[in-house]
């Protein structure tokens, strides 16, 4: 094996085992963008393109299906399985509005790291072909996952291939961007450095653990603890003091057999919201506001500024006509029950349980 090849090997190592010591980064699977279906055609190009320089677990596959097959030849015929899998399903699932449970997507795209480690543990193939079949299979289901994202933004009815194709350039872009400098940055590291060529096997173990752990977390996002939460909520900045109108309990996190996210953040009274979507973005870490549809006007109007203003969305308000209490505030580990509309409560409830999200993640 030339110098060169040596030293670009060795790289590739480097460059799997660099993110895997960064587990800050493994919740990248949000589109940096608010839901908005009117947005300029050519910011979907940007929207794809940041989505994959922050795909960890899509850049982890790719760098490790790389340095399995060790050659140009073999990698590039890989990696053009992936992409033609990827984008067969994004631009036909999207333009076709098929949907699948994210949760589920994002979990099987963790489990495909488990597979790139095994199978580098294992060896390199004898024959591509096998390997290449399963490889156009995970981009298959990459793809999904990528449009389920992309749906969920809100697309216009007219013009969607246009721009599911802009935003599939723009991922490619983002993809070959990210691996450059991935591994540029690995290559000269390895040569100052002098990485052996011996620790591929700790970057296929590390990629098994990555994908086994990553899977956990994306198929349960939220853990608890055994720290008791206060039963009431505060509505001061200054010092905390509880709402005499609200009051808040623990809870236990909802299991989403299925759903997706609502199509938009706020039900007026006389719309109705499906009750699998509402369970599954309260597994996703955000907070679902049932309301009273007999409100007066008022409360009505201050509850769709609420969640209005939440950018990107994390707030779902929705009517149910038969709970009884005025308000009702769920989020994934906590509820907050209100004998009357409280928006102070509601902000302070709201703003805790971001902080909480944020922290858990971080």
């Amino acid at each position: 094996m030339s110098t060169y090849s040596t030293v670009f090997r060795r790289a590739l190592i480097f460059a799997v085992l660099v993110p895997l010591l960064v587990p800050a980064v493994g919740f990248a699977h949000a589109l940096f963008a608010d839901n908005n279906p009117n947005r300029p055609v050519l910011e979907y190009v940007w929207i794809g393109f940041l989505h994959m320089v922050g795909g960890w677990d899509h850049l982890l596959f790719i760098l490790g299906v790389v340095l399995i097959a060790g050659a140009l030849k073999p990698a590039a015929k890989l990696i053009s399985l992936f992409v033609l899998g990827h984008s067969l399903t994004l631009i036909v699932a999207t333009v076709a509005g098929w949907k699948l449970n994210a949760t589920f997507v994002d979990v099987v795209i963790a489990l495909s790291l488990v597979y790139v480690g095994v199978q580098g543990l294992m060896g390199r193939p004898d024959n591509f072909r096998l390997m290449g079949a399963i490889v156009f299979g995970f981009g298959l289901i990459h793809g999904l996952g990528l449009s389920t994202r992309l749906q969920d933004l809100g697309l216009p009815e007219s013009g969607v291939l246009v721009r599911v194709i802009l935003f599939n350039i723009g991922v490619e872009m983002g993809q070959l961007t990210a691996l450059a400098v991935i591994v540029g940055l690995g290559t000269l590291t390895v040569r100052a450095l002098k990485v052996p060529r011996e620790n591929a096997h700790f970057a296929y173990s590390g990629l098994i653990v990555a994908g086994i752990l990553a899977a956990l977390l994306m198929a349960f996002p939220i853990f608890g603890d055994d720290e008791p939460v206060s039963t009431q909520v505060a509505t001061s900045s200054s010092e905390a003091e509880s709402s005499e109108a609200c009051n808040v309990e623990n809870a236990s996190p909802p299991t989403a057999l299925g759903g997706t996210h609502p199509p938009k953040t706020y039900f007026g009274p006389d719309e109705m919201a499906n009750e699998e979507d509402l369970t599954h973005v309260v597994g996703d870490g955000l907070v679902i506001i049932r309301y009273d549809p007999d409100l007066p006007e008022r409360h009505h109007q201050a509850l769709k500024e609420f969640v209005d203003t939440k950018d990107p969305p994390y707030a779902i308000a929705a009517p149910d006509p038969e709970q009884a209490e005025p308000l009702r505030v769920t989020a994934a580990l906590r509820t907050m029950t209100c004998r009357e509309p409280d928006m102070e409560a509601l902000t302070a409830f709201y703003d805790s349980w971001m902080l909480e999200v944020q922290n858990r993640r971080g």
